[in-house]
């Protein structure tokens, strides 16, 4: 049996008034089988200073390749697909990953790479993403709704030094379809 992982990650840059900025990192991910979803999930990490778009897409990758892991699928054929060039090359070992909060994602990506039995990896236009992205709009959507401190000009007011440090998970849902 084959199953497919398309996956999304969004960088939002939220400007702080002083002190440079916070960064929200949201992802999508989805598993298909037969060309139905078996299970989706989307979230967010804040991070006040190592937040990127690639680093989201990460997020996405490990998050759903996690689930995979969870749901006892590694013996299965597997099909990833993703919008990021950077991320499906990265993966390949067809490029570098140069920054050090990068390396740490990737390597936690190959971790769980290596319990699958095959992988292929599969670049996708961002038109042909759109399951993913969806998921992806609705975490930002759902952190807006939830979480508005992070769009406050007073961020820092409300958030405390000692929460400012490494990856803060603020949004993580994860739904099967069966």
């Amino acid at each position: 049996m084959t199953y497919i992982l398309q996956f999304d990650g969004l960088f939002q840059r939220l400007p702080l008034e002083e002190k440079g900025y916070c960064g929200i990192m949201c992802y999508g991910w989805l598993i298909l089988n037969d060309g139905r979803e078996v299970r989706t999930g989307h979230g967010g990490y804040a991070h006040w200073k190592l937040a990127t778009s690639n680093g989201a897409e990460y997020l996405a990758l490990i998050s759903g390749l996690q689930s995979l892991v969870d749901m006892g699928l590694c013996a299965e054929n597997l099909i990833i697909q993703g919008d990021s060039k950077t991320t499906i090359e990265q993966m390949q070992k067809q490029a570098l990953t140069h920054s050090p909060r990068l390396q740490q994602f990737h390597r936690q990506a190959r971790r769980l790479c290596r319990q699958f039995n095959s992988i292929e990896w599969q670049w996708m236009p961002r038109q042909q993403n759109h399951p993913a992205d969806r998921l992806t709009k609705q975490a930002l959507q759902q952190i807006r709704a939830h979480q508005p401190v992070y769009f406050s000009p007073d961020i820092l007011r409300f958030i405390s030094p000692e929460e400012r440090k490494g990856l803060l998970p603020i949004l993580d849902c994860s739904f099967s379809s069966l």
